[in-house]
């Protein structure tokens, strides 16, 4: 089971020097991006409790059911009062020496706590549970998952360490069939192995270099997808600034406004967020911009995961519930909206967050464009439409997780049964462009 333990609230200069310039190079240039993972990955235990620490202040711990969490960030009277934390993280996960360090997202933005997964079974327990957010990032966790499985089994027998891996693979594959990065990253870990030991029986390899070859495919994965998604958020960022540009009814220094549903920052995507790059490059080009934000119901992530990593980025938004996206449209003018892509079959059909496709519907009808950030990660070739993409029922219990508070007392009175979809399926002709690290695309357009 996987441990919860609290992060380390020593912060060393020097280290967080590290990860900030590295965030400004990455909005710089691409080109910064890669090799980040394994960077990241050979900076050591030390740096990863300072890639996961929140806040600058000592933890404050609270223990309960053998589960530890930080609450950081206020004065012992702003606790007394009820204030929200503030909370400053950099990852969704961290390599530890033979297990991942996973920020559960369940619990922001009041508390920080970091799940030890040392087991493949209990890493897709908190994909399949929420504590890692649905997107990209989910690909890279998968594929370090399997180096770790490989580098532990691969000096044992050769019948052992092909099961124990295979067995890994499949489990991983179906935490969340919906979000395609996962399902990508596992099938290239897989096919990795098989083409060092011939199937995987046949040939048993050396095991260190087995080992290595496998950690080294899971960090080009993730620094491929940082890459990606840098690339994606500048030429995004282009796209969106000449449009709003060429548009007639807009005043002269007008903030460019963009409605965001789901969470596309770094705790879905990776150490570089496609859609909070979209928007760090809008501020790199100069201009004043202003985000809303859909609630992005149950979960919630779009009000505590997606509005605290702007809060992090000095980006001015706004949070709105998912019902009030008709008077969003209808009472302020809009440059967009921004939706993050799952998956998309090869008719340009999205699955995306839940809520999506009412979205997409509302601002077509209203003559907003609706962008889609679609890394190649996303776009499933065995997949014809959104009708043969597998979509979740996730536990009605998930759909309170995202409640204000995840353990007590806050949670709204539920009467009967209730259904917990996690994802939509939204249609290719509502789209106006798929942003790709290759350039937008304007697939399946009507």
């Amino acid at each position: 089971m996987a441990r919860r333990e609290e992060t380390d609230g020593a912060a060393d200069p020097t280290r967080r020097e590290f990860f900030r310039t590295f965030g400004r190079q990455s909005v710089r240039q691409a080109g910064a991006v890669m090799g980040a993972a394994a960077e990241l990955r050979r900076a050591g235990g030390a740096a990863a409790r300072e890639l996961l620490e929140v806040g600058s202040q000592g933890p404050v711990v609270s223990q309960a059911g053998g589960s530890v969490s930080v609450d950081r960030g206020r004065t012992e009277d702003e606790r007394a009062a009820g204030a929200p934390p503030a909370p400053s993280f950099r990852s969704a996960y961290r390599l530890g020496e033979d297990t991942l360090l996973i920020l559960d997202q369940r619990d922001l933005p009041n508390r920080t706590t970091v799940l030890t997964c040392s087991e493949p079974t209990e890493v897709a327990s908190a994909i399949r549970s929420g504590a890692i957010n649905s997107g990209p990032v989910l690909g890279e966790v998968a594929a370090y998952t399997l180096a770790a499985v490989l580098a532990r089994s691969a000096a044992g027998p050769v019948e052992s360490r092909d099961e124990l891996f295979r067995a890994a693979a499949n489990t991983l594959r179906g935490a969340r069939r919906e979000v395609h990065a996962l399902r990508a990253a596992v099938d290239r870990m897989e096919g990795r192995y098989d083409a060092l030991t011939d199937g995987g029986g046949s040939n048993p390899g050396r095991p260190s270099e087995l080992a290595q070859a496998l950690r080294t495919e899971a960090d080009a994965i993730a620094s491929e997808a940082q890459l990606a998604h840098a690339v994606l958020g500048r030429s995004g960022a282009d796209l969106i600034s000449a449009a709003a540009a060429a548009n007639p009814a807009r005043t002269a220094g007008e903030p460019i406004s963009l409605l965001m549903h789901g969470d596309s920052g770094p705790l879905s995507c990776g150490l570089v967020g496609a859609g909070t790059h979209i928007l760090q490059s809008l501020a790199g080009l100069d201009h004043s911009l202003h985000v809303w934000l859909t609630e992005a119901a149950p979960g919630m992530e779009g009000a505590r995961i997606s509005a605290l990593q702007l809060t992090q980025l000095d980006i001015p938004h706004t949070v709105i519930a998912d019902t009030a996206v008709g008077w969003l449209l209808s009472s302020r003018r809009l440059d967009g909206v921004l939706l993050r892509a799952d998956t998309v079959a090869t008719n340009a059909d999205t699955v995306t967050v839940i809520g999506g496709l009412g979205v997409a519907r509302l601002a077509k009808d209203a003559g907003v464009a609706v962008y889609v950030l679609a890394p190649s990660s996303a776009f499933n070739g065995d997949a014809s439409d959104g009708k043969e993409v597998t979509l979740d029922l996730r536990s009605p219990a998930e759909a309170l997780a995202g409640s204000v508070d995840r353990d007590g007392q806050s949670r709204p009175a539920v009467f009967g049964v209730r259904l917990n979809p996690t994802s939509d399926v939204v249609p290719a002709q509502l789209v106006t462009a798929f942003l790709t690290e290759t350039g937008p695309r304007a697939l399946g357009r009507a």
